[in-house]
């Protein structure tokens, strides 16, 4: 298991509780989750955040799914490369 490039903390990165934490790889589509875990690309989430039917579930929210990836992606490029490296690694841009 890589440490996140994010947050080590077991707390979710949405609401800060520390109850029913999950692992979300941020970069999971198109074969990238490995690529995710590799690279550190995840965050914890509670389960109402992650997996949750609700709208606040990062599944089901593409503001919060979207921001989350470009966050990510800002601090990928500032720890592992340039954005041309990131597209080459994950397939697109999200900056």
């Amino acid at each position: 298991m890589s440490d996140s490039i994010i947050s080590n903390e077991k707390v979710c990165f949405y609401c800060g509780t520390t109850n029913d934490i999950h692992k979300h790889h941020i970069f999971h589509q198109f074969g990238n989750r490995d690529k995710s875990e590799q690279d550190g690309c995840w965050i914890y989430l509670c389960m109402h955040h992650h997996d949750d039917y609700s709208k606040e579930c990062i599944h089901n929210n593409p503001q919060f799914e979207l921001a989350v990836k470009k966050f990510c992606q800002y601090v990928w490029e500032q720890k592992h490369g340039t954005r041309e490296q990131f597209r080459e690694r994950y397939g697109k841009s999200y900056l």
